[in-house]
């Protein structure tokens, strides 16, 4: 048996074109937050206004923004803080391990496509509820198309379990509500009804978006007779169009471990094992990681328990 080292933060075999994401999302979203003090101080619009989308934006005919907001990290306007840094690195993290399963499954391409047009379409829908609620403010950041980025990997991995903090396996379809309540605690805790209303539309698209042109179904029981709707209609337009539904992939049925570190199926506990003695024969135990020792202790727990 070969065994691999599972220590490394993130998927080994990222795409390219993720990492072009992550970088330029980074780089310009803490050049905003950094240089835009500067900009403020004489009096110019600052990098983050120029780039956000907003009402003021688009009513000037700064058509780019729809999709030069997907690139920064919102609050960049009052510069770099410890709040600003976490939130784009959880961020950026999540588009890394979760961009880079969905990217390998659909392709390039698709990905992209999927990826702007759900980014802009959830910008402007959520521009439209503005007035409706009184509210107005500049939208920034990745937030909302990560959602849908989750929502369609939930989709394509229906019966996989996510391990979280190494150890704790958690449902991918049980995963996302938790997530979407947390954020629904969150908002309206600050009465933040623009940010509520941002990434519903964020799932909300990505829904749309893997049902009509992927043809795939969500793991969720109510459902299912839109998703029947959904890529019935997604057929019949993928007939008259040369792009629409390419990239389509299979929904994975095998009711996988992914490790949230790495993005990679977890063996199974006899296989661990197995490994892991392999690796200490070969290097000693010191060669072991912190997971994989967690993981053995564990393992003990569970078996002593059952005896």
């Amino acid at each position: 048996m070969t065994y691999t080292s599972s220590s490394g933060w993130g998927p080994g075999d990222t795409p390219k074109t993720i990492y072009r994401l992550v970088a330029a999302t980074s780089i310009i979203s803490i050049f905003c937050a950094l240089f835009g003090a500067f900009f403020s101080y004489f009096g110019i619009k600052t990098p983050q206004e120029f780039l956000s989308l907003s009402w003021n934006g688009l009513s000037n005919w700064h058509i780019w923004q729809p999709i030069s907001y997907l690139f920064l990290q919102p609050g960049g306007n009052s510069g770099i803080t410890f709040g600003f840094l976490i939130s784009l690195f959880f961020n950026m993290y999540i588009l890394w391990i979760m961009g880079s399963s969905t990217l390998n499954r659909v392709g390039k391409e698709p990905f992209l496509r999927f990826y702007f047009i759900c980014g802009a379409l959830t910008g402007l829908a959520t521009l439209l509820f503005m007035p409706l609620i009184g509210q107005y403010a500049l939208l920034a950041g990745t937030g909302p198309v990560i959602l849908a980025i989750l929502m369609v990997w939930t989709m394509l991995h229906p019966d996989s379990q996510i391990l979280l903090f190494f150890f704790i396996p958690v449902q991918a379809k049980h995963l996302l509500p938790a997530l979407l309540v947390l954020l629904l605690l969150i908002n309206l805790s600050q009465l933040n009804f623009i940010e509520l209303i941002f990434n519903f539309f964020g799932l909300f698209f990505g829904y749309l978006y893997a049902t009509l042109v992927w043809g795939l179904e969500s793991p969720y029981a109510f459902t299912k007779y839109p998703d029947k709707w959904l890529t019935d209609i997604g057929v019949k337009i993928s007939n008259m169009s040369s792009w629409f539904g390419k990239g389509r992939p299979l929904p994975d049925k095998k009711a996988e471990i992914i490790d949230f570190h790495t993005g990679k199926a977890v063996m199974d506990d006899d296989l661990f094992m197995d490994a892991i003695l392999e690796k200490i024969s070969k290097f000693g135990e010191k060669s072991l990681t912190w997971s994989e020792r967690n993981r053995m202790k564990q393992i003990s727990k569970n078996k002593s328990r059952k005896q």
